[in-house]
């Protein structure tokens, strides 16, 4: 591992920003920093505590890259760590220095293949920061030093705060340490356009929930949802989300409705099922009762395999799968990794012992953004059943034959799914609001008679050799 100028990671805040050598780079993308908030508070609380007065600190994020669409880009941290007082040769009000094993410990250990590197350090005063020229010239220098000395040539990202870390602005740095541009950081895992329309008018519905903050119910107007499956489950969460504030949606299902379908889906008609609705429409129909203007729904009445819909759940900010077979459940997993979303399954299951007594569950799972488990690592995805639901029709009819396909739908009643959906929907809200941490994925399963939520501990779900998120 290549040693690094101690100098090399320094501030200086009495000189003023300077543009005479470095400039803003042509503006090819948005690029924008999604820190979830309850990583950014535990991260600036860190940084707080790491001084006496009122010196400048540092800190560091090591990021994944993700394009999201061909003009915009965004980072997702995978770690963070914050020096302690003894890590500096020099801190101060007017700059500082890492020791220089520290800072070779800190790459060595953190620094992962295919991940960047965001510096964040703040300036003394409460005023709106700026990089000074002092700033300049270091992250200039280090932004090629990453890029000759290590092979995967990683970017920098820097961030300047007041000494409160309330203000700041951030920068990315091209390889060659010349140019930089902006980079819009968001205390959210969601990405969440600022040119995106912003429907007001329906504010009184929503005053009672207030408490959550304005940002909150503002985030959850704009949140654009990718449902995939909507069935008894997905048309009740899509019921309870639409009425919290989401109104935007991409529905995905090829079934049409069925009388069996009836004991379980709110606002259902034989009328309906007369008339062959199909379930992405039946759906978007609960969606418009609630909202006469000011929603968008975009309904895909076919699988989640088809390529008409894997493009229009790239446009969305999360994937919610509510589905009851395999095959869905992994092709949504594959393109919340691919397209770095996060992603919520909801599912239910309902069966008798030997005595006769009925044996129920429900399951909410959310793996960890771009990794580290997934549905597969978590055995809620049966790779075998998977592979022979996507069989041709005379191989998967061999399978049922055989016993490994069973013929009969899965017994389903209402109150279970509504229990799955509104938990469902209390996540994601959690999600949203940042009062709920979903960094490291949650797995919650509610089992009844016994009336017992079970919280896994997803530690035992990561796999270092997972084929799909390791």
């Amino acid at each position: 591992m290549p040693t690094l100028q101690k100098t090399a990671i320094c501030s200086n805040s009495k000189y003023a920003f300077g543009l005479t050598k470095f400039k803003n780079m042509k503006t090819s993308a948005e690029v924008s920093l999604h820190i979830p908030p309850k990583m950014w508070s535990e991260f600036r609380d860190s940084m707080l505590k790491s001084r006496m007065f009122n010196e400048e600190v540092i800190g560091f994020f090591f990021c994944q890259r993700h394009q999201v669409f061909k003009n915009k880009i965004r980072y997702i941290p995978k770690t963070w760590v914050v020096p302690s007082s003894d890590c500096y040769e020099h801190q101060s009000m007017n700059g500082l220095v890492l020791k220089q094993h520290f800072h070779s410990y800190l790459l060595e250990n953190h620094l992962q293949e295919g991940l960047d590197v965001i510096h964040i350090h703040t300036h003394a005063g409460q005023d709106i920061p700026d990089f000074s020229c002092i700033d300049d010239r270091y992250e200039s220098e280090y932004a090629r030093f990453l890029t000759s000395d290590f092979p995967k040539k990683p970017r920098l990202i820097s961030g300047v705060f007041d000494e409160d870390l309330q203000s700041c602005q951030f920068r990315i740095w091209d390889r060659k340490g010349k140019k930089f541009e902006s980079v819009k950081l968001c205390h959210s895992l969601f990405h969440i356009s600022e040119n995106r329309e912003i429907m007001d008018n329906t504010d009184l519905m929503f005053a009672r929930q207030q408490i959550f903050g304005e940002a909150n119910q503002k985030q959850l107007n704009q949140l654009k949802v990718a449902l995939i499956g909507c069935g008894g489950i997905g048309s009740i969460f899509a019921e309870l989300l639409g009425r919290l504030g989401v109104k935007n949606w991409v529905l995905i299902d090829p079934d049409k409705l069925e009388t069996v379908n009836l004991n379980r889906m709110p606002g259902a008609t034989q009328e309906m099922v007369e008339q062959q609705w199909h379930k992405v429409h039946y759906v978007k129909h609960l969606i418009k009762r609630i909202y006469r203007e000011g929603s968008c729904v975009k309904t895909i009445p076919t699988s989640i395999e088809s390529e008409l819909a894997k493009p229009e759940i790239a446009t969305c900010d999360l994937i919610v799968v509510a589905t009851d077979n395999h095959l869905s459940r992994k092709t949504a997993q594959e393109l919340a990794l691919k397209y770095m979303r996060p992603l919520v399954c909801l599912g239910t299951h309902i069966d008798v012992k030997p005595d006769k007594t009925p044996r129920m569950y429900c399951r909410v799972t959310v793996p960890p953004l771009g990794g580290g488990w997934c549905l597969m690592c978590g055995n809620i995805i049966n790779l075998q059943l998977a592979a022979l639901e996507s069989a041709p029709s005379d191989i998967h009819q061999m399978a049922a034959g055989a016993g490994y396909l069973e013929g009969v739908n899965d017994p389903a009643v209402f109150w279970l799914n509504s229990i799955c959906a509104s938990t469902g929907v209390g996540v994601i809200h959690g999600m949203v609001s940042g009062f709920l941490n979903v960094d490291s994925g949650i797995d919650w399963i509610y089992e009844f008679p016994g009336s017992d939520w079970r919280k896994t501990n997803t530690k035992y779900f990561r796999t270092d050799d997972c084929y799909f998120c390791s």
